[in-house]
């Protein structure tokens, strides 16, 4: 019979948010990355300052690095951003898009 210190053990404390932060702040691309980018795109209905600093740095992140790849807006917005997020990362990033 188990004890129950031995099923707390067992539970592994899980932070989506952390997930979704490095998710986004990972070099590879794959399906992890994209739901990622869509759900941190979904976010929209927060106001970017609302978003928890280390999701604003994570997406800022992601979105430098796809910038720097010769990636255009259209691609942002494609990879799942919505276009309130993207332009407010530009803003904060100091860039423009094409």
């Amino acid at each position: 019979m188990k004890t129950q210190e031995q099923e707390q053990d067992r539970a592994v404390a899980v932070d989506p948010m952390e997930d979704l932060c490095q998710a986004l702040f990972s070099t590879e691309e794959g399906a992890k990355k994209k739901a990622a980018r869509q759900t941190a795109g979904a976010m929209t209905q927060r106001p970017w300052p609302q978003l928890p600093s280390r999701l604003r740095s994570a997406i800022r992140s992601d979105i430098g690095r796809l910038l720097d790849s010769g990636k255009a807006r259209g691609h942002l917005l494609e990879a799942g951003y919505s276009a309130a997020v993207v332009n407010q990362a530009l803003r904060d990033l100091g860039r423009t898009a094409a």
